[in-house]
C-alpha cells in the first residue's frame, strides 16, 4: 500500500521538481539543522510576538497595562501562534500527508513522490516539535504553563467538514483541500515574524525555519494538488473547488476564544470585551496571508473564477 510505485506516464506531473526536492532535503530541512539551547538565547526585555500583529493594541485597556503584564500577554500571543500552528500540522498537514503516502489519490504511485510525502511528514512532525520547545521557553519566562488554549477555528471547521461529510472519499477530498490552503498560503505570515526585528531572536530564527522549510512543501503541494485535480470527475472537482473556499475562509478567520483565554489567564479585566471591541479592525477581521502561490494553483487548474472568496488584491 504504501511502497508501491509506478514507472508508466511519467509525464503526468513534473518529476523533476519532485526529484529536485527529494535530493535537496537532507541539505534544506530545518530538522538536519544542529540544535540550540533555547533557553540560553532568550532575553525576557524582548517581546515574543510582534505587538503590530495584535488586533486591539490601540484600546487604552491594553495600552495602560504595565510593561510586563503587557510582555506578559505577547508571550501568550506566540504561544497562541505557536500552539495554533501545531494543531494545522497535526490535525490538517499530516493527515492529508498520509493519505496520499498511502495512495489515496489517483496518479501518485511514483518512488519519487512518494519520498518528498515521506520527507514532508518528517518535517511537519519536527516543526511541531520546535513549535513545543518555543513555546515552553515563553511559557517558563512567563508563569504560563498552566494557560490552556482552546481548539483553533480552523481545525474545528474542517472537523465539521469531515463528521457531516457523505462518505470517506468525500472526507479525503476535504482533508485534502485544507491542506492545500495551509501550504500554499502560509509564507506571508511566517516571513512577517521571521523578519519582525522587535520581537526574540529565538523566535526570529525557531520561524526562519520553517519557513524555508514550508517554501518548499508549497511547490510540492501545487504540483502535487495539480496532478490529483486532474484525475477527479466532476462531483469530487466540485466538492474540491467548495472545500478550498471553506478553507480560505476558516484560515482568515480570527480566534476570539483564544485570546480572551490569554488575557483572562494573565488577568486582565474586561478581556471579553477587549477582543470583542477589536473585532472590526483590519488585524481582528483577516490575518496575513500570501495568496500569489495558491492563486496561480487556481490559474493552471482553471478555476480561479470557481472560489468564493474576495483576496485582498481584488
Amino acid at each position: 500500500m504504501y511502497t508501491h510505485t509506478a514507472v508508466a506516464n511519467r509525464d503526468a506531473l513534473s518529476i523533476e521538481v519532485v526529484q529536485r526536492l527529494a535530493n535537496s532535503w537532507r541539505n534544506r530541512v530545518a530538522v538536519n539543522q544542529e540544535k540550540l539551547d533555547l533557553g540560553k538565547y532568550y532575553d525576557q526585555s524582548i517581546p515574543d510576538y510582534p505587538l503590530d500583529l495584535v488586533s486591539f493594541r490601540g484600546d487604552a485597556r491594553f495600552s495602560s497595562l504595565d510593561r510586563n503584564t503587557r510582555h506578559k500577554i505577547l508571550a501568550g500571543a506566540w504561544i497562541l501562534y505557536n500552539e495554533k500552528t501545531i494543531a494545522v500540522e497535526n490535525s490538517i498537514v499530516t493527515p492529508a500527508c498520509s493519505l496520499l503516502l498511502r495512495g489515496a489519490f489517483a496518479t501518485l504511485d511514483r518512488v519519487e513522490i512518494k519520498r518528498v510525502v515521506a520527507q514532508t511528514l518528517v518535517d511537519e512532525e519536527f516543526h511541531i516539535l520546535m513549535c513545543l520547545e518555543a513555546c515552553m521557553v515563553a511559557r517558563r519566562a512567563y508563569g504560563l504553563e498552566a494557560l490552556v488554549l482552546p481548539c483553533p477555528a480552523v481545525v474545528e471547521a474542517l472537523e465539521r467538514q469531515v463528521v457531516e461529510a457523505s462518505d470517506i472519499r468525500h472526507q479525503e477530498i476535504i482533508r485534502l483541500a485544507f491542506a492545500t490552503v495551509a501550504e500554499l498560503t502560509i509564507n506571508a505570515y511566517l516571513s512577517l515574524l521571521s523578519s519582525d526585528q522587535t520581537i526574540q531572536p529565538l523566535n526570529r530564527e525557531t520561524t526562519d525555519l520553517h519557513r524555508k522549510d514550508e517554501a518548499s512543501h508549497n511547490k510540492f503541494f501545487h504540483t502535487i494538488t495539480q496532478v490529483v485535480f486532474t484525475s477527479f470527475g466532476a462531483g469530487e472537482r466540485a466538492i474540491f473547488i467548495k472545500a478550498l473556499t471553506d478553507g480560505l475562509h476558516a484560515y482568515v478567520q480570527p480566534d476570539p476564544k483564544a485570546w480572551v483565554a490569554v488575557l483572562r489567564f494573565v488577568g486582565v479585566p474586561e478581556a471579553e470585551a477587549i477582543v470583542a471591541d477589536s473585532a472590526n479592525a483590519p488585524l481582528g477581521r483577516r490575518m496575513t496571508r500570501d495568496y500569489s502561490a495558491f492563486r496561480n494553483l487556481l490559474a493552471d487548474i482553471g478555476i480561479e473564477g470557481e472560489i468564493d472568496f474576495v483576496f485582498p488584491s481584488d
